[in-house]
């Protein structure tokens, strides 16, 4: 299995603008390492040649991975909606256990190809060619 390079909180701050000082560093750094084991799991030969060649390049990669983590650490209660008046809330359970997703966008950055698998750069479309003579 490859190895990717660890994204530690210290990056935190360049990447994301929210306050992360109410979260224990520890449940920060499993955060960040789980969406690394993630990446590594379902793309990581693809990223680690992207890194290694510079396709990809270590501070994009970095981004992805609290651009990731953030959406977890933006709403970790979970809220999907509050009301003031007889004040009530509703709560996705996917987002309040701490489930990871990742955007086409992220894959993109991640993979060089768009979600449904077909690539970014390089593409070129083959048709039949019929002179006009």
């Amino acid at each position: 299995m490859t190895t990717l390079p660890e994204v530690l909180p210290d990056a935190v701050p360049n990447y994301y603008q929210g306050d992360i000082s109410d979260l224990d560093e520890n449940y920060v750094k499993g955060k960040l390492g789980e969406v690394v084991d993630q990446i590594n799991v379902r793309w990581g030969a693809i990223v680690a040649a992207r890194l290694a060649s510079g396709a990809l390049p270590t501070r994009l990669y970095e981004a992805v991975v609290v651009r990731v983590a953030s959406r977890v650490f933006e709403n970790p209660e979970g809220y999907r909606k509050e009301n003031e008046g007889q004040y009530g809330y509703e709560v996705n359970p996917a987002v309040a256990s701490g489930t990871l997703w990742y955007t086409a966008d992220d894959i993109k950055d991640l993979t060089g190809a768009s979600a449904d698998g077909t690539s970014v750069i390089g593409t070129a479309s083959v048709g039949l060619h019929r002179p006009r003579w």
